[in-house]
């Protein structure tokens, strides 16, 4: 299924479903030697920002990785001490853009 994109004309998205109590959006990767993941463009416009979870996998070493804050589209992550930050991260967050669902 498609969906107009939120933010940019003549462009879709395309949708597949996960199955769930809410109608979710996801972006998952892998962060090297950075403090920040950028979201996606389209994600201001489709994803309600407070319900925003962060999930991380440190890869090769424990590093007490923190969620600093989230704004300006940027999920900011600190690590203890200063560490170089290496992992895999899932973001989840819920549409804004259509009626919740019904449970």
């Amino acid at each position: 299924m498609q969906i107009k994109h939120p933010s940019l004309e003549n462009y879709n998205l395309n949708l597949e479903g996960l199955i769930g109590p809410e109608n979710g959006v996801f972006h998952r990767g892998r962060i090297t030697s950075q403090n920040e993941i950028k979201l996606p463009t389209y994600w201001e416009n489709l994803v309600e920002e407070t319900s925003i979870s962060v999930h991380l996998t440190p890869i090769g070493a424990h590093q007490n990785i923190i969620v600093k804050r989230i704004m300006e589209g940027k999920v900011y992550l600190q690590a203890h001490g200063g560490m170089p930050i290496d992992c895999y991260y899932l973001l989840m967050g819920e549409r804004k853009d259509i009626p919740d669902l019904k449970a």
